[in-house]
């Protein structure tokens, strides 16, 4: 990620490595202070845009390295880096670091952190920051509190101290001031006061006492922060969102040929992919970035191959199809410049939320310093929200690219009146899943188990949810200007980990990566809520496991001699392990291809059934050619088999398809080749329209069903057709 020479914030880190964070059970205090600095550093490498710099200093060292130290002064205190851009190798260094063995003073170690950051012009930092991890267990001078409290001041450093729970122990000793004898609590005054606990349950020595003390009173003049594990780590583990302001998109809003309107979009919101490393620098932030781009064949040698000999290509399904450079010249580029043209108005429900497409929503506003702009959009506005109205545009982005279709939706709030822009499909970009109808089963629940699940989709409602006490505000649950991105979060610890443990196994998500998909705790109390009685109103059984996939290929030792013999299911033949991919309907097999096809993986209901309707027809073209007898008797048992699965699953799905089927093609090929024979047949086997009484969906009466099977009356008035459920949206600009 590119870096630049811009001003940063300052940042160093004083990390206590001494005796006493050390000694102890896992995780000690120490270690818990190095996660706290590995992911401070890390959060900064990983920051989009940072240029902010960090400086690692140590006390507790054996040694001593700082530019203060003369004689005795400042001893064990060592600067681990100096602030700079963090890298790598400072994580590296940071990890390596182990326990000094030693006992250096936290107020020393605070002030060689000043020096790094003294800046007398003011040019170097936008802002100062230091972060001290101790507990406070080593010896200290407090000689110099009160100079290294102006000096913060007065370089406008702010204080960050993380470590020991300081706040709570302080506000127990104002507590336990504030009560005198007598008091309703009937507490005696001279009771023993528990001690402080350290962080290996310990009680807390004077030293520590007097150096949290000391350390509370400079915060509180600096108006620093004090912060314990608890409250940092959940806060650190986690790497910041990407910040970046969306650049303006400045054009007209065409409405007709002559109305324009100076707008402005702006980014809103927009799908996040994991960022690319494709210009990095090394070492030298201002080094040139000279992308080199070479081919190579998906070989063990991995071939070269000229950039001349190489064309572009695209995957159609599983099929990799060339193209070449004369069939780019002749696919369709658009030439319009920049706009936003109106093709018209359409209400709101027109536009529903399962057709709103694209990966961003857009903000359009007046243009800066357009009054007149302000004043006909805001009035545009007004209109649309007054009559519940969107406008369809046509977007393009910029010239050379492809038109978008999209809807502007009015937005009026006590700050601001703004549209918000967000594509739509084109027709061929919209796949129909047809699904069958819930209300026949719907009609069959009775009302305390309609609302048993009405009760579990209120405690599933993450909109809102209240807390126990009336007086409390309802709060979003899964809000998702707050929820963080798992697999970002997760894709960063692994580029770390494998940045410092290069050819190591990849880790597994961490806790608190994971605890991100738990399901919050309030939804699941007021599921369980429920569950009780939805267990009780539709118990639920284990299923069977089909024995058509076990021991298919078992082997068994014959009594007799020892011999091997395969053992295969009698549901299983030889054709089905040689059986093709079924890709139409056949008239070879029509049932069985229609079945294959709709235990595909997403099946047009609609196009299988159209293949079967042409399959019948072929059919019955075929039995007219027939002479009577066997043979016609069979093409009869086929038609007759075809129409019977045909129907079956369109009772359970849509209804529309067969129906329509009978009335506007397989009547009148039946009256027209005279095979009233075939007819009675089928009236035999109930194989005449679906009524509504079978189906919810359907339009057709039982009567008019009854009048339908009637050949003798002619060519019969085929019923109203049935209108397939979403056909107001096949073309979404019909209505315009």
């Amino acid at each position: 990620m590119a870096r630049g020479s811009e001003c940063k914030e300052g940042i160093v880190v004083v990390l206590d490595v001494g005796r006493g964070v050390c000694a102890g059970a896992e995780p000690t205090f120490f270690t818990r202070a190095k996660d706290c600095l590995r992911f401070i550093l890390q959060r900064k490498i990983f920051a989009d845009k940072c240029y902010d710099v960090v400086g690692v200093v140590t006390f507790g060292t054996a040694g001593t390295n700082n530019q203060l130290a003369t004689g005795n002064q400042y001893e064990h205190v060592t600067v681990l880096q100096e602030v700079r851009l963090v890298d790598w190798d400072m994580m590296k260094q940071v990890e390596n670091q182990g326990c000094g063995g030693s006992s250096g003073d936290w107020l020393d170690a605070l002030v060689v952190a000043m020096d790094l950051l003294h800046d007398p012009d003011g040019k170097r930092f936008t802002g100062k920051k230091i972060v001290l991890l101790t507990d406070f267990s080593g010896e200290f001078s407090d000689d110099q509190s009160t100079a290294i409290t102006s000096g913060l001041l007065n370089e406008g450093i702010e204080l960050v101290v993380i470590g020991p729970d300081i706040l709570r122990d302080l506000n127990e000793e104002e507590d336990g001031d504030a009560k005198q004898p007598g008091t309703s609590d009937g507490n005696d005054s001279s009771s023993p006061k528990k001690p402080s606990l350290s962080w290996n349950g310990k009680p807390k020595t004077m030293v520590q006492m007097a150096g949290e003390a000391v350390v509370a009173r400079i915060v509180e003049k600096v108006d620093g922060m004090l912060c314990s594990f608890e409250d940092a780590l959940p806060q650190l583990m986690f790497f910041e969102k990407k910040k970046q302001a969306s650049a303006s998109w400045n054009t007209t809003l065409d409405i007709g040929a002559d109305f324009k309107i100076a707008i402005t979009g702006k980014i809103k919101v927009r799908d996040v992919s994991l960022p690319t490393w494709k210009k990095t620098y090394s070492g030298d932030p201002s080094a040139v970035i000279n992308k080199e781009v070479s081919y190579h064949l998906y070989d063990e040698k991995q071939t070269a191959v000229p950039e001349e000999e190489v064309i572009d290509g695209y995957f159609y399904g599983t099929t990799l199809v060339p193209v070449s450079d004369e069939d780019m010249k002749m696919a369709y580029k658009s030439k319009s410049p920049r706009s936003m043209s109106l093709l018209g108005f359409t209400e709101t429900k027109n536009v529903p939320h399962w057709i709103r497409a694209g990966n961003q929503v857009l903000v359009v506003t007046a243009r800066d310093n357009d009054d007149g702009a302000a004043v006909a959009l805001s009035a545009l506005i007004q209109a649309m929200v007054e009559m519940d109205m969107v406008a369809i545009t046509r977007r393009v982005y910029s010239q050379n690219l492809n038109p978008r279709l999209g809807a502007l939706f009015p937005e009026i709030t006590k700050d601001h009146e703004c549209l918000l822009w967000i594509q739509l499909p084109f027709i061929q970009d919209v796949e129909r899943l047809t699904f069958p109808s819930l209300q026949p089963r719907l009609d069959k629940l009775k009302q305390e188990e309609k609302d048993a699940i009405d009760s579990l989709i209120d405690a599933m409602d993450l909109s809102h949810v209240k807390g126990e006490d009336d007086d409390e505000e309802e709060e979003d649950i899964l809000d998702p200007t707050t929820v963080l991105n798992p697999q970002i979060q997760h894709f960063y610890n692994v580029l770390t980990h494998r940045a410092l443990n290069p050819g190591g196994k990849l880790p597994e998500p961490a806790p608190h990566i994971l605890k991100i998909l738990e399901v919050p705790e309030k939804v699941c109390e007021a599921r369980d809520k429920v569950a009780a009685t939805l267990k009780k109103l539709f118990p639920t059984q284990a299923p069977v496991a089909s024995k058509r996939s076990q021991n298919v290929f078992d082997v068994e030792d014959k009594k007799d001699g020892g011999e091997k013999r395969a053992k295969v299911d009698d549901s299983l033949s030889a054709s089905d392990l040689v059986q093709h991919q079924v890709t139409q309907v056949t008239t070879a097999s029509p049932v069985k291809d229609f079945m294959a096809l709709l235990r595909g993986d997403a099946p047009n209901f609609n196009d299988i059934c159209r293949q079967m309707g042409d399959v019948i027809l072929q059919l019955m073209d075929s039995l007219a050619g027939a002479s009577s007898g066997p043979v016609a008797a069979a093409m009869q048992d086929k038609v007759l088999e075809c129409l019977t699965t045909f129907r079956q699953e369109s009772q359970s799905i849509d209804p529309a398809t067969f129906n329509t089927f009978l009335t506007s093609r397989f009547k009148d090929v039946v009256i027209s080749l005279s095979v009233k024979d075939l007819w009675d047949r089928m009236k035999e086997g109930n194989l005449g329209l679906i009524t509504v009484e079978e189906n919810g969906r359907s339009s057709v009466s039982k009567e008019e069903a009854s009048t339908f099977l009637q050949l003798d009356q002619g060519k019969q008035e085929a019923p109203p057709p049935v209108q397939e459920a979403g056909d107001e949206m096949e073309d979404l600009l019909d209505d315009l």
